[in-house]
């Protein structure tokens, strides 16, 4: 959910949508990539960086992120990224969301209808 995959924070939607993302802007993700790397880490680094990385044999990946979010192209990357590597993967975009707005299920109806999307997406994949 709203995934960071572009440790080097790139992404048109960080000024796309700066206006609409209180706190996920660039610099703030940047702060946190260095944390998650470390001084010496680089973002370019596979091991590090889901968009590096040789994803060829992992598991069903589902992505949801909100449409106003700045982290929009770290999801739509991911997914494309997700899809050259053959995997099984589906990404849902909810207008007018923000990160990680599941977190109102049970307060609003877009956070409702995102648990019912990954509930719907994830039992069959395992079996239920």
């Amino acid at each position: 959910m709203s995934p960071v995959s572009d440790l080097e924070v790139g992404g048109e939607s960080y000024d796309a949508n700066r206006d609409t993302d209180p706190l996920f802007h660039r610099d703030f993700v940047r702060g946190l990539m260095q944390g998650f790397l470390g001084q010496a880490g680089d973002p370019r680094d596979p091991l590090a960086s889901p968009l590096r990385a040789d994803l060829t044999g992992l598991g069903p990946v589902y992505i949801q992120v909100g449409g106003d979010e700045t982290l929009l192209d770290d999801a739509r990357s991911l997914d494309e990224h997700a899809r050259k590597a053959g995997l099984d993967v589906r990404l849902d975009v909810f207008p007018g969301m923000l990160h990680t707005f599941q977190m109102a299920a049970g307060r609003a109806p877009e956070a409702d209808d995102a648990i019912r999307r990954l509930a719907t997406w994830v039992r069959p994949r395992l079996g239920l």
